[in-house]
């Protein structure tokens, strides 16, 4: 067993070591929340340095709440073992609308959601066209805590907000983005 432990690369035990975050902190944390349609994904090293392999992602943007307002928002991400996952569950697809809670870029460009599929909401719709979105996680403890988290930052939740944040699985998207709106008044966490 032990030797199988030393074998496998960190970077692969690192994929599973994340620590669990609700929408509060990832509407207070991250730097891009941006609603918007897949359009582009490029698998490239990263400029000046070779041996980094990243994905470009570009969305053409609905919503932009919080970043740099235009039509289109492009970012970098790691590609953690320098392999990109393809096919139905890679991690971005052309033609798929996201809602996603980026990382600030750092000095080097690179972007990722904040806590990993935690950040990165993919939407759906059901058989009568209503839109419902669900993070990598299927929403499993994106809600726990929201409501005392904004009562300790003085942020006081409609009832209809509060009934959002005590679901499970897929919501709606509009009742989403609506309490997301309301979690980013409170203080950032940098």
């Amino acid at each position: 067993v032990l030797a199988v432990i030393f074998l496998v690369p960190a970077s692969l035990w690192g994929q599973f070591i994340v620590r669990p975050v609700n929408l509060s902190y990832l509407s207070r944390r991250a730097g891009v929340i941006v609603q918007g349609r897949v359009i582009n994904v490029q698998y490239e090293p990263l400029p000046g340095y070779a041996h980094i392999q990243t994905m470009r992602v570009t969305l053409e943007v609905s919503q932009m709440l919080r970043g740099p307002q235009s039509r289109q928002y492009t970012f970098r991400q790691w590609l953690p073992g320098g392999r990109a996952r393809t096919g139905k569950y890679g991690p971005y697809q052309t033609g798929s609308e996201m809602v996603l809670f980026l990382m600030s870029p750092s000095e080097l460009g690179l972007s990722s959601p904040v806590g990993q599929e935690q950040g990165k909401f993919r939407v759906q719709r059901d058989p009568q066209g209503r839109r419902y979105i669900a993070n990598g996680y299927g929403n499993n403890g994106t809600f726990n805590g929201v409501v005392d988290d904004a009562e300790q930052s003085g942020v006081t939740l409609s009832g209809s907000e509060r009934e959002i944040a005590s679901q499970r699985g897929p919501v709606e998207l509009d009742h989403f983005m609506r309490l997301v709106r309301t979690l980013m008044t409170q203080p950032r966490i940098e």
